[in-house]
Order: structure tokens, then C-alpha cells, then sequence
């Protein structure tokens, strides 16, 4: 079982280190640092052969384009790698495994040609309030200037464009076809020939990127679109339907508290851990979670 992870990171370079040494000794972990962090500490605490820091840094601002421009660029470092990939993963460098390697190889063996891709297709009659709200309004991508000026202008130009009514269609041509919009998590598993799919829809399908130029929290939304407008991929994938049950529910291998943003793990939350039955957790900090990965390590080896 040939195993990529892809992991996003931004600071806390031990946890980092203690993440890629928890996992698959024989996998490829190709990694993004934010353009902001100072990469050195990184790849001060990670020195193997096996895990690749992206040259090509992001200067990311959370919920804009610029998510799904790492994203991007993890997918095409592990695509064009030397080894085929049986599964991909998408991590981010605050997360951590609950299952021993072994029982995770075991369960990737069964899976078929299943994708650990979910999504909520956004545009049906039980979507309503906040959510198609947050879809709806048009959050335009600036670069002109600095980081805070460029979110300004956003806010700005936001305000504006919902004052006047205008308001994004949760639908969009992509060619000659209308695609809906699906809502996932960035967090997932799939098959290297679904993720070069989305590779090549993305760069070379007129329109895709157009439409989430100005869209909120595109990271949770382009890969799942994609693939759930796919006829090849959408059945292998996993659909939910109905209301909207939240963002813990459609991340389907990691156990999240939001709290009201996601929670620190500690000690104390080793049984909802257990109880979760979920494959990875997160968040994990270095000083504040280190004796609930001792444990989670005992009873993972």
C-alpha cells in the first residue's frame, strides 16, 4: 500500500515532527509552509528523505483562493512523484493519527475503489439561513497590497455587494454543463487518479476558477464540487443529504470539537478520543497536548 500525505502547516514545527514520525515509516509527506512562517525551524526538526517541503509557498489568507492554491499545489507534488499512490491523505500539521498504521493499511485495503471524499451539494431547498448565506455573498480576492489592506478591501467590497442586492448563484458553467456547488472538509482521502483528476479540472475546466475566485472557504468546496459534478467520480464518493449537519459531520476521518472554534486537545479528552472511533483528531499543540499523545501513542502501538 503506497501511502502520500499531504499536510498544511503554519507553526509548531515539533508538532510537525511528532505527526510525520507517528505515521506510515514508508510513505512520501509532501508539505506546505505558509509563506508568512520562517521555514527554518521546520526543516530543522524534520530532516528525512521521505518528506518534501513544497518550494512553491502560499502567502495564505484563510477562506480565500489562496487555500485551494497549496491545496493545488500539494495535489501536483504527489501526483507527479516518482511512486503511484494508492491513497492520498490531506492533513493538517495540527493533526494526529488514533489508529495504529496497521489498522489504518488495513482499512484503506478494503476500501474499494470507495473515495473518503464527502459533501452536501448546496444549492437544494433544505439549505437555508447562515449556510447559503455564507455561499451566497461575494467575498472578492485581492493582492494588490499587504495582507491587511487587501482583507479590507475584501470586507469593504463585500458590504457593498450585499447592500445592493447582488448575491452569488450557488450554481456555475463550467463549459457546457451547470455544476452545483458542494460543501465538504479539507480533510480527506483519495485515490490518486481522483486527485489528478482535480488537478486537471482545476487548471485547464473554464470557469471553475472564475467562480470561486470570490466565494467563502473555498478549501471545503472546489475539491468536492469537482468531483461530485463528475459522473465517473461522484458515485464513488460520499454524498450527504438533507439539512445541513455541520462541518464535524462531514469529516468523515477526523474527531473535531468546535468550541466555538476547533478546541485544543488535552488530557481530559482522551475518552471522547476513544469514544470517537475517528481515525485522526486535531487540534494538537506542542506544551498543551503532550500528555494526551502519550497516551493516545500507548494505546495506538
Amino acid at each position: 500500500m503506497n501511502i502520500a500525505y499531504l499536510i498544511s502547516a503554519h507553526t509548531d514545527a515539533p508538532q510537525l515532527a511528532r505527526l510525520i514520525a507517528a505515521l506510515h515509516s514508508d510513505a512520501e509527506f509532501f508539505v506546505h509552509i505558509d509563506k508568512k512562517s520562517d521555514i527554518s525551524p521546520f526543516r530543522q526538526a524534520i530532516n528525512a528523505p521521505n518528506v518534501h517541503f513544497l518550494e512553491r509557498r502560499i502567502d495564505v489568507r484563510w477562506g480565500t483562493l489562496l487555500e485551494v492554491e497549496y491545496q493545488m499545489e500539494l495535489i501536483r507534488a504527489a501526483v507527479c512523484h516518482e511512486r503511484h499512490f494508492d491513497r492520498i491523505f490531506f492533513l493538517s500539521g495540527m493533526d494526529y493519527p488514533l489508529w495504529g498504521n496497521e489498522r489504518i493499511t488495513n482499512w484503506l485495503e478494503q476500501l474499494g475503489d470507495r473515495e473518503v471524499l464527502q459533501g452536501i451539494r448546496m444549492d437544494t431547498p433544505f439549505i437555508q439561513g447562515q449556510q447559503r448565506e455564507l455561499y451566497t455573498l461575494s467575498r472578492p480576492l485581492f493582492r494588490w497590497f499587504g495582507n491587511k489592506w487587501n482583507q479590507r478591501l475584501s470586507i469593504l467590497c463585500r458590504k457593498v455587494l450585499k447592500a445592493v442586492g447582488y448575491r452569488k448563484r450557488l450554481s456555475f458553467r463550467v463549459l457546457d454543463e451547470e455544476w452545483h456547488l458542494y460543501k465538504g472538509s479539507a480533510w480527506w482521502c483519495i485515490s490518486e487518479e481522483l486527485a489528478r483528476y482535480v488537478l486537471l479540472s482545476y487548471l485547464g475546466k473554464e470557469g471553475i476558477e472564475e467562480y470561486f475566485r470570490d466565494s467563502f472557504g473555498p478549501a471545503e468546496t472546489v475539491i468536492q464540487t469537482i468531483a461530485f459534478n463528475s459522473k465517473e467520480w461522484a458515485p464513488k464518493c460520499m454524498l450527504t443529504e438533507g439539512t445541513y449537519p455541520g462541518l464535524d459531520a462531514l469529516t468523515p476521518l477526523h474527531y473535531i470539537v468546535y468550541d466555538p472554534v476547533i478546541k485544543v486537545m488535552e488530557a481530559e479528552d482522551l475518552p471522547a478520543l476513544r469514544e470517537s472511533g475517528k481515525m485522526f483528531a486535531r487540534k494538537f499543540r506542542s506544551g498543551v497536548s503532550d500528555e494526551v499523545v502519550c497516551k493516545i501513542d500507548e494505546e495506538r502501538l
